[in-house]
């Protein structure tokens, strides 16, 4: 597979390195490990990069705003730090995509089968996210990009593909996670951009699509490519619970 495949874990991790290099092996698939940002180590440099508040005000379209709500906790402003210099190092590298992954996944067949026929999208993407997402209001009549040996999986635009109706009817609803995600360049950059200071968790900042305007594609039918492993991320753990709130 010529897609470069970089999976995000701590390096004191080593269950989870062990974890994803033998399902990796496999899978047959070539792969490099990330090293995370560790919350709780932050540097003098990295918290001058913060905006850790109870509240963060996002601008949206028309002047229109909305209100991230409850501080983010040491685990989450790594894992924010962890998926923002991977963007840069895809840039560094002159990649023009990317399969990022976390290191708690555990991939299903299908996951190839996503990755080896993202050519079948026909129209411009930032994103193909190929996890879930809750509620998110999407174009019921936007076209499918059908692949598998039955054409039963899928890609799908997410959201609406006008960013005045996503403010409009996605203001509160994001995709699913950022455990799973191929990213071309042009995605990176517009996460960059937005990233700095960290003040959002990677699953935001990647799926709120009223707020990065990124034109992002599913993959379906939903759940048919992954699990995550019943075990605590080392990357992402101790959570907190945050809300999108009209402003």
């Amino acid at each position: 597979m010529a897609l470069k495949i970089f999976v995000i874990n701590l390096a004191r991790s080593l269950d989870r390195r062990e974890h994803v290099a033998q399902m990796m092996a496999q899978f047959g698939l070539d792969f490099e490990f990330f090293n995370a940002t560790d919350g709780r180590q932050l540097t003098a440099e990295q918290l001058k990069r913060c905006q850790l508040q109870p509240q963060i005000v996002l601008p949206l379209r028309f002047g229109r705003k909305t209100i991230f709500e409850n501080q983010l906790t040491p685990a989450e402003v790594g894992c924010a730090f962890s998926h923002l210099r991977l963007y840069q190092h895809i840039i560094d590298l002159g990649l023009e995509e990317a399969v990022i992954l976390e290191d708690d996944i555990v991939l299903y067949p299908p996951a190839l089968l996503a990755l080896e026929n993202l050519d079948r999208i026909r129209e411009p993407w930032d994103v193909v996210d190929i996890t879930f997402h809750e509620g998110l209001k999407n174009l019921p009549c936007a076209r499918k990009y059908r692949f598998g040996s039955q054409n039963e999986f899928y890609f799908q635009r997410a959201g609406l593909h006008c960013p005045a109706l996503n403010v409009l009817f996605n203001q509160r609803r994001l995709v699913g996670n950022a455990v799973f995600y191929v990213i071309k360049r042009s995605g990176c950059q517009r996460l960059l951009e937005l990233g700095y200071p960290v003040r959002l968790p990677a699953d935001y900042l990647l799926g709120y699509l009223a707020y990065n305007e990124l034109k992002m594609f599913r993959a379906y039918p939903l759940k048919e490519f992954y699990t995550v492993a019943d075990v605590d991320s080392t990357i992402g753990g101790d959570e907190r619970h945050h809300n999108l709130v009209r402003g």
